[in-house]
């Protein structure tokens, strides 16, 4: 009997303690998040095109917090880029800025990592069978 109950009472306290858990960055994550992310900008500024920049962005939803699949980034560009040229761009684009030889590559390669959408394959860029 008293062992059913306090069963029942760990199990809605971890219940209870569960819903109140904050999902929120803490102060200490935001303020790296807020420095990788300008990393990240600089190393693209510096290493990309500005083709491969629009890519990136709209693929990781840098502007807008949007992943987009490589069709809705074709469709962002109005059709005038095929897929195989969004999959080309992306691929240059990690590859520029995975590179050691790259300014900015302290740090970034966990950060580019984080974005679970985009599967790394072995070599450092996404994986072809991981891209959308």
């Amino acid at each position: 009997g008293s062992g059913a109950g306090g069963d029942s009472s760990s199990r809605e306290s971890l219940l209870f303690s569960d819903m109140l858990q904050c999902e929120e960055p803490t102060p200490e994550e935001f303020v790296e998040l807020s420095f990788l992310r300008q990393c990240l900008e600089n190393a693209m500024a510096a290493e990309l095109s500005p083709h491969e920049r629009d890519i990136i962005r709209l693929r990781l939803g840098l502007d807008d917090g949007v992943h987009r699949t490589v069709r809705e980034v074709v469709d962002a560009c109005g059709g005038s880029i095929s897929m195989a040229d969004v999959r080309t761009a992306e691929r240059r684009a990690y590859k520029k800025l995975r590179s050691p030889t790259a300014v900015h590559s302290f740090k970034l390669l966990s950060f580019l990592d984080s974005f679970a959408d985009i599967e790394t394959s072995v070599y450092g860029w996404p994986a072809p069978g991981n891209i959308n």
